[in-house]
């Protein structure tokens, strides 16, 4: 069974092609390029991912004892260059990159196929700005990046996990009743069904139902923190000592008293699920969301100002020209919740098969914090998948980057061999792709051989040294 995929000649050179166009389109506008490794230490992408990415991950343990892995995303590696000092600049600082990763990925029947075991990833990154012009520069080049290649029927759909979390918060949650719902936005999608599904979920979770529950739960977080704790001392200390495992009383006690706090009011957790449903299925043109947007918070009694950011991303947004690129809001967009903190977005495209996105990206203000920084830095940045990129265009794409020099096949006899040689090398000082005929074959061999290979021209030389010019 193949662990990693074949690249085709053909499939390969498109590939470069779209890199190097990508890398000088990012370089007109600023982004500077960083290498990455292909292995880093196996902690790095668990704190980046909140262990998210932990099955998908090729880890193991390098001689000298270290947990490593091939490297399933770039981003992790740039900002900790970053924090290490090896990038440097005033900031903002803009950095591109592109390189393979490695990344596991069962498709619906379960089956692992080469090409989601390894892929090309190129991306942008901008740290040290945390302005909404920020955002809308990182989504208008994206966008714009694949509109240069020649790209077509590609849509940008915008979510922002920082205006969810207030919606969120607004509505009276507990962190882990909010982190729970955020968590179902997927399921919510499904309608009816979705909601009862998340219901369950929470009620098995203690978020819903069990009205004794609900009164300790909100009676713990009226009290004082040391009659809070005598509270659930006294429900618990004539079994306490009877319980399982490695934990003293205290331990319990407080693990007890921090699960009641936590646990969400059932009224508040169900007037969220019912508010997340109807978010959910706004999906569409980015203004005719918005006003629907504004209906949904006031039927829920939220500010309108919860939604200020959204509307000042529109507006930068809007400063640029997408060339008709559609803009779609979707704040039931979920990706990544363990580290974005604003702007989440993809570039979908219908041609893709399975997974629509050409990439996608989103703001992570804790991220550089998480990854060891002394301090959080504002940073944001998006990655192509450009293996699906180059799903979408044609199959000669890149066929026009020839420079227009003929592609020359030099072919001679064996005792003229050395004379081949010195035309061929001639010709490559010149500019001029030359290929050196390895075998002697008569001249109707040698013009098939050419055709198949795209050579335009042949040079034979003579037994006197004379050189011949035949063009096919």
């Amino acid at each position: 069974m193949k662990t990693a995929r074949d690249y085709s000649p053909d499939l390969w050179r498109r590939l470069v092609i779209i890199h190097k166009r990508l890398e000088s389109f990012l370089d007109r506008r600023g982004y500077d390029v960083a290498t990455t490794p292909i292995l880093e230490s196996t902690d790095l992408f668990l704190r980046k991912s909140g262990g998210e990415l932990a099955s998908q991950m090729y880890s193991f343990t390098d001689p000298s004892g270290r947990q490593v892995s091939l490297r399933p995303e770039l981003t992790s590696s740039v900002v900790r260059q970053f924090i290490d000092g090896n990038l440097k600049g005033p900031m903002p600082q803009r950095w591109q990159y592109y390189g393979t990763v490695f990344r596991y990925e069962a498709s619906a029947e379960g089956v692992d196929a080469p090409e989601d075991l390894e892929f090309q990833q190129l991306g942008a990154e901008i740290l040290g700005s945390a302005s909404e012009f920020a955002d809308a520069e990182v989504l208008a080049t994206a966008v714009q990046g694949l509109t240069t290649l020649g790209v077509t029927g590609h849509k940008l759909r915008v979510g922002h996990m920082g205006v969810v979390n207030a919606m969120l918060e607004a509505l009276g949650l507990s962190e882990r009743a909010r982190v729970f719902v955020v968590n179902s936005l997927d399921d919510l999608r499904a309608g009816e069904a979705g909601v009862e599904i998340v219901r369950q979920r929470a009620t098995d979770l203690g978020l819903l139902g069990e009205e004794r529950t609900k009164a300790l739960s909100e009676l713990a977080r009226s009290m004082a923190p040391e009659d809070a704790e005598g509270m659930v001392e006294g429900f618990l200390a004539p079994g306490v000592m009877g319980l399982s495992g490695q934990r003293t009383p205290e331990e319990v006690f407080r693990r007890y008293l921090r699960k009641l706090k936590e646990a969400g009011v059932p009224e508040l957790v169900d007037a969220a699920i019912r508010f997340s449903a109807e978010l959910v299925a706004l999906s569409g043109p980015a203004d005719e969301v918005r006003k629907k947007l504004g209906d949904l918070i006031k039927r829920f009694d939220l500010e309108a100002a919860v939604l200020a950011p959204i509307d000042k991303l529109l507006k930068a947004l809007g400063q640029y020209d997408l060339k008709g690129v559609p803009v779609i809001l979707d704040l039931g967009m979920a990706r990544g919740i363990a580290y974005y903190t604003g702007v989440v977005f993809d570039i979908d495209h219908a041609k893709v098969k399975g997974r629509p996105s050409l990439g996608g990206g989103g703001r992570y203000d804790g991220l550089v914090r998480a990854l060891g920084a002394k301090k959080d830095v504002p940073a944001l940045g998006f990655a192509y998948a450009v293996d699906r990129i180059a799903e979408v265009l044609p199959s000669d794409y890149g066929s026009d980057q020839d420079t227009g020099a003929v592609r020359v096949l030099v072919t001679a006899q064996e005792s003229q061999r050395s004379q081949a040689v010195a035309t061929a090398e001639r010709l490559r000082a010149q500019g001029i792709p030359a290929e050196l005929d390895l075998s002697d074959r008569g001249d109707a061999e040698v013009a098939k051989y050419a055709e198949q290979r795209g050579i335009q021209t042949v040079m034979r030389v003579g037994a006197d040294g004379g050189v011949s010019e035949t063009a096919i």
